[in-house]
């Protein structure tokens, strides 16, 4: 994906650095607000949610980039990281469920999971990619 460019993975990386940047100016300002106005009820409901959709968005342009590439090779590829990516995340957070409960390691924050995930694609991506050179 990082070598070769077409023009669905072009958009890809469009779509996912626009998503990055506004779940950072998102979650910047949501904190803003909760610091400076201490938000409670619906309205701290509303502005988490709304902090929390570049993150949906993200995960819809990836489906979308899935749908538009043509080369069954890279789509295949990129499939293989995204479980990749989940099966991490599902390890990485069970294993710590279990410390939680008995080894009384500190709490989660489940905030943390969507970037872990993304940190697992990235890092399996050129392993799977390895196996084909």
């Amino acid at each position: 994906m990082w070598c070769v460019s077409n023009p669905a993975q072009s958009r890809y990386r469009v779509r996912m650095l626009v998503a990055a940047v506004l779940c950072i100016l998102f979650a910047a300002l949501a904190a803003a607000a909760f610091n400076v106005w201490h938000l409670t009820g619906a309205v701290a409901w509303v502005v988490a949610v709304v902090s929390a959709l570049p993150i949906v968005g993200a995960l819809v342009g990836t489906g979308a980039y899935l749908n538009e590439e043509k080369d069954e090779f890279q789509r295949n590829l990129y499939i293989q990281a995204i479980l990749g990516g989940i099966a991490g995340t599902l390890a990485a957070t069970t294993i710590w469920g279990y410390l939680e409960d008995f080894a009384r390691a500190p709490h989660m924050r489940l905030i943390w999971v969507c970037p872990m995930f993304w940190i697992f694609v990235v890092v399996v991506f050129p392993v799977i990619r390895l196996r084909y050179r």
